[in-house]
């Protein structure tokens, strides 16, 4: 068997070098090893951000199929995405660095080579002495570099590293707190699909059967939609709003702290003015707490996300709603920041209208 550090120097030499030429099947596959070889997760990476670009463009050049539907994602600009940036700018910690910048050190300003690859090829696939990849299947073509095979690579463990993570001031709490915890959300789901089973779907399109690269999350509309469905009806001076999840593997919506459903409704007048509305945010609530060691941190203190369960909100409009037609609205929002501790109050990037109604009034 070859040497972790012959394979890996096989594996940068093949694909730097865009395996030129016809694709000669190597015999350097290895299966799945009890030493339990690292997965992928935030920096360090043990190489130069220089490095990790020139084996991404190897990549690229011959997966150029899937390395264009990773171009278009957010993996791709993780690091210059405008939000991201302005969110940095507001607290500028390395730890953030660390999974939105993964090829650089956090401890350092990120340079433009790892500011250009983001969560690449090479970050997810390259890890250590390894090329990693999911389990054979019957299409699988011989690799023309050498591959650990890795059935821990198409589960959730493979995602956990960036999408599951404490704040990081634990040692000013008594104990930790999780800022995102999306892969605890996806255990209580009691789903039995994995990430890449609705993020990375199995595409036939292009030039070969293969999962998607493109990483649709929450600024894909159509995936958003699916997550839940959603019923409206009158009650005596309101509305009933009724979201049950649906192709979902995880509380809705999850990562970031502040991404959240506005479920909305209005009565409105003979005129079209508002003669009374209401509103309720799903999230994850959030207060800020002084702490001994003068840093204000977050904690949650309750979270009324959707997760597997029908969830039933109430909009009251009061008497004046009794006579007049209802219009209601839920919507997805990306918040850019809370601003203050009133909900409506809060700085938002984009939002996805879910779904939209109107309930006639009574009769």
């Amino acid at each position: 068997m070859q040497s972790g550090r012959g394979v890996l120097a096989l594996a940068v030499a093949a694909v730097v070098a865009g395996c030129g030429g016809a694709h000669q099947p190597l015999s350097l596959e290895r299966p799945y090893a009890r030493t339990s070889p690292a997965l992928p997760g935030p920096s360090p990476r043990g190489r130069s951000a220089e490095d990790a670009a020139a084996l991404n463009r190897g990549c690229e050049g011959c997966h150029a199929e899937i390395a264009g539907e990773w171009r278009g994602s957010f993996h791709a600009r993780s690091h210059m995405d405008a939000a991201y940036q302005r969110a940095l700018a507001l607290e500028p910690l390395g730890f953030c660095r660390g999974c939105h910048a993964p090829e650089a050190d956090e401890r350092a300003a990120v340079p433009e080579a790892a500011a250009s690859v983001g969560v690449g090829c090479v970050t997810c696939h390259v890890v250590g002495k390894d090329v990693l990849a999911g389990a054979a299947t019957s299409r699988a073509e011989p690799a023309p570099h050498p591959l650990l095979r890795d059935p821990r690579f198409v589960g959730s463990a493979a995602c956990s590293g960036c999408h599951e993570f404490a704040f990081p001031d634990r040692g000013a709490r008594g104990k930790p707190e999780l800022m995102q915890a999306t892969l605890s959300e996806h255990a209580k789901s009691q789903t039995s699909a994995s990430c890449s089973s609705c993020h990375m779907p199995l595409t036939a399109g292009g030039t070969s059967a293969h999962r998607s690269h493109a990483f649709a999350g929450g600024h894909d509309a159509e995936l958003v939609r699916s997550a839940v469905s959603v019923a409206a009806e009158r009650t005596e001076h309101g509305a009933r709003i009724t979201l049950t999840p649906r192709n979902v593997g995880h509380a809705f919506p999850t990562g970031d702290l502040f991404r959240r459903i506005e479920v909305s409704a209005e009565a409105v007048g003979p005129e079209w003015q508002v003669a009374a509305s209401a509103s309720r945010y799903l999230a994850r609530h959030w207060q800020r707490q002084p702490s001994p060691f003068g840093v204000v941190l977050r904690s949650a203190t309750r979270d009324d996300r959707p997760l597997s369960a029908p969830l039933v909100i109430e909009l009251e409009l009061g008497p004046a709603a009794a006579n007049l037609p209802i219009d209601w609205r839920v919507a997805y929002q990306r918040v850019d920041h809370p601003r203050s501790e009133r909900e409506q109050d809060a700085s938002v990037d984009g939002e996805i209208e879910i779904t939209s109604g109107a309930l006639e009034k009574n009769p």
